[in-house]
């Protein structure tokens, strides 16, 4: 069996789990080829990427999406020349991380295919969304991938077809301690902005994982470092907290190893407000935004306790079991 596999690229969250479900993928296929579309990740793909398409790259500035920025980098006509390179006719199964694109090929080609990941959650009724629903947002995250079946990923258990988040073993396996660091992930705010936040907290340190750099560097007690997950796992397991997005991958690594964790939604991505509703029913710390006067909020933070969670993932049952119902001769 072939499989084609789609990963959003609009962010590092998507590509973080893709090896999990890529090495999954590749003991139910003799063949699993890779696509990548969108350019918003700063990791590198950890498993062979044989297509890769311009799709979605989203504009972002200091915590909010630029919704015109956004669509004037969409190239409609690039990334349909790009598709038209894909023999999607040779696969079996289209399995999808959020990735339109090898989604709707499913549909117009008549391919089994399999929406795989947090957003596939919220196509659950159960799953918490904020007191207002953005109508928009939820249109997007439940027909922007048109498949056959999907497996969820959330924090909780909220439906028969959601399973608790994917658990890298470098997470896993490493020790988690406490030291006196802040470890920071906030790429879609400005470097200097989060400077002129943080310098005032004299006491701490804090370790911003930037976009914008690709060097070490310090500003009095915040250490600015490129991202790289091997230093973002370490500064992470020895942190006395983590301030990030609210994110799903982030925030699952920071609730299963116990650290205190706060939560900052991006402005105008509907998901991450959704996450930051789930979050707080966790009893995690979220902000609507950060401002330069966010400095009380953060000391009553700092002064709360740890959560932790230890996640229990079951994809590979879930996905036994999907596969099993649309692949006939398996």
């Amino acid at each position: 069996m072939k499989i084609l596999y789609g990963i959003q690229g609009t962010g590092n969250g998507h590509l973080s789990r893709g090896k999990f479900i890529y090495d999954l993928l590749t003991r139910y296929a003799d063949c699993v080829d890779v696509l990548i579309s969108g350019s918003n990740y700063s990791l590198t793909p950890s498993m062979p990427v044989k297509y890769r398409n311009k799709g979605v790259t989203f504009s972002i500035k200091n915590g909010k999406i630029d919704y015109l920025k956004t669509l004037s980098n969409f190239d409609l006509f690039t990334s349909y020349m790009e598709q038209k390179k894909i023999p999607f006719k040779d696969y079996d199964l289209i399995v999808t991380d959020f990735e339109p694109i090898t989604a709707w090929a499913s549909v117009r080609h008549s391919i089994p295919s399999i929406h795989i990941s947090h957003q596939a959650s919220f196509i659950d009724s159960n799953v918490p969304r904020p007191a207002f629903k953005n109508l928009i947002g939820e249109y997007v995250m439940k027909y922007f991938c048109p498949t056959n079946d999907y497996i969820g990923l959330h924090y909780r258990n909220y439906g028969d077809n959601i399973s608790e988040p994917i658990i890298l073993d470098e997470i896993k396996n490493v020790s988690s301690i406490e030291k006196d660091h802040i470890s920071i992930y906030l790429p879609w705010y400005d470097d200097d902005f989060l400077v002129n936040v943080f310098k005032n907290f004299k006491d701490l340190k804090f370790h911003i994982f930037s976009k914008k750099t690709n060097k070490y560097n310090s500003v009095d007690n915040i250490f600015f470092q490129p991202i790289n997950n091997v230093s973002f796992v370490q500064s992470l397991a020895s942190s006395y907290g983590v301030i990030c997005n609210a994110g799903f991958q982030t925030t699952s690594e920071a609730l299963y190893l116990g650290k205190r964790l706060l939560a900052i939604p991006v402005k105008g991505q509907y998901e991450q407000a959704c996450n930051a509703e789930a979050l707080k029913q966790l009893g995690v710390s979220c902000l609507k935004d950060l401002k330069i006067d966010s400095k009380q909020d953060i000391i009553g933070w700092l002064e709360s306790s740890p959560i932790q969670i230890k996640f229990q993932n079951t994809l590979e049952e879930l996905f036994c079991e999907k596969i099993k119902s649309l692949i006939k001769d398996f």
